[in-house]
């Protein structure tokens, strides 16, 4: 798979995103509920993800047919989205075009050479310089050089997040700031005002309602609606909005739902991928977190898909590539969640594999990657939960200080690894015994 393009996000469009390192149900969730969307409002509507396609969403998306999510690397507004092209002038050109600009309101006139490499740009300084100049000129029979009126003006890339800036440009005796793109050309001018009054992305959350669990720059975003089965962490939004959170085993059992009672037919990929959300979070009904209308939800996805509900769910599953052949970082990383417990950070991953014998080869490695993030991220405690989708038990990973790790209610398998018995939904079992440990500490 080619590098993705980091495009900037669109203030005209709405964006249905789940959680950062995305599962199945996260990105069919975003997938369904943006086509539902798309089809009951006037609204321009995308589907996207917060972060990489895991094994499991790859072979579903292959199966039904169906475009990755569109990549938000962030939401947070850009140079890009504040800065105007105005019109700028060659430094061969007459200056009196430039000047004339000025005079007739123009804040500041870009310069640039031949090939777009941005220069400078000309104020209102540079104007009363060149009347001076061309003053003293007068009886001369060469024009006047303006080389020299070129301001070297505050210049910003245009995909600089705007937040990282902000306090250089409030201490700024200027108003007017300039923008390149990557490569130095000229991509626009930019006020102190544009900054500080910036468009706000438009996002849907789904499959979650953390702050701390949602893309990069959330919290300049103007979230209009969230859709969630997982305990309440939310972000405070300005005004009131749909905030759809219920107890059941997947995000797409709700848009199935909606789906449902909505005219529309629902196409074969799409009611696929809802289906694949329904399955990978119940683990084909077999989890805790498993309710009477999730079952219902995939039965009618999958009359509409056209598939073996077992059959599909059981090449769903296969789908996941276990421990073996795969850097440990890529393990941790491919489902990873952070809560906020009892003011402690705490990261969470899980990995379904088909047999726990596989974690004595790779513990050494994992515990490593988990050590690194513990340290990089600042966090409290880091685990990976490993579970067996045949015989439905689980074994922890974990590292977090002694003191912590002394308080855990599990029995010690090994070296900071833990038997977790039948435990298998993070959500429904883990956050809440690990909650209550770190609320007693």
């Amino acid at each position: 798979m080619g590098q993705e393009r980091d495009e900037p996000w669109d203030p005209n469009t709405t964006y249905v995103i789940g959680h950062q390192r995305p599962d199945m149900d996260a990105i069919g969730a975003a997938i369904g509920k943006a086509w539902l969307m798309q089809v009951t409002t006037n609204e321009n509507v995308v589907a996207a993800r917060a972060g990489q396609v895991g094994s499991q969403s790859r072979f579903a998306l292959e199966k039904f047919s169906v475009q990755s999510p569109r990549l938000l690397a962030s939401v947070s507004p850009t140079f890009s989205h504040v800065a105007h092209h105005q019109s700028p002038v060659d430094p061969k050109s007459p200056f009196t075009d430039a000047l004339l600009r000025l005079a007739n309101g123009e804040r500041v006139v870009p310069v640039v050479k031949e090939d777009g490499t941005l220069l400078g740009g000309l104020g209102p300084t540079a104007l009363a310089r060149a009347y001076a100049n061309l003053a003293s000129h007068l009886s001369d029979s060469d024009p006047p050089s303006w080389d020299h009126l070129i301001e070297a003006l505050p210049t910003y890339q245009a995909r600089d997040h705007l937040l990282d800036h902000r306090n250089a440009l409030l201490r700024s005796e200027g108003d007017d700031f300039l923008v390149a793109n990557s490569a130095g050309k000229y991509f626009g001018t930019v006020t102190r005002r544009q900054v500080l009054t910036p468009p706000r992305a438009r996002l849907v959350l789904v499959d979650h309602n953390e702050i701390s669990q949602a893309v990069a720059g959330a919290d300049e975003a103007e979230i209009i609606s969230v859709i969630d089965h997982h305990r309440l962490g939310n972000a405070m939004t300005a005004t009131p909005i749909p905030f759809i959170v219920e107890p059941v085993g997947s995000t797409c059992t709700l848009i199935a739902e909606a789906c449902l009672w909505n005219p529309h037919t629902v196409p074969k990929s799409i009611a696929g991928v809802m289906l694949s959300g329904i399955l990978s979070d119940t683990l084909i009904f077999k989890s805790p977190t498993t309710t009477t209308r999730d079952r219902a939800a995939a039965v009618w996805l999958a009359d509409n898909a056209e598939v073996d509900l077992y059959k599909y769910g059981r090449d769903l599953i296969d789908a996941s590539p276990g421990l073996s052949d795969r850097p440990a970082s890529d393990i941790i990383d491919a489902d990873r969640k952070n809560y906020d417990m009892a003011s402690r950070t705490v990261s969470i991953a899980q990995i379904e594999v088909t047999d726990l014998n596989e974690i004595p080869d790779r513990r050494a490695d994992l515990l490593g990657a988990l050590l690194e993030r513990l340290e990089r991220e600042q966090l409290s405690f880091i685990c990976l939960m490993v579970t067996d989708v045949i015989t439905l038990k689980s074994h922890l990973l974990c590292q977090a200080d002694s003191a912590l790790l002394g308080q855990l209610p599990f029995p010690r398998v090994a070296d900071r690894e833990y038997e977790l018995g039948a435990m298998v939904s993070r959500k429904k079992q883990l956050v809440p015994a690990l909650q209550s440990v770190l609320e007693d500490l």
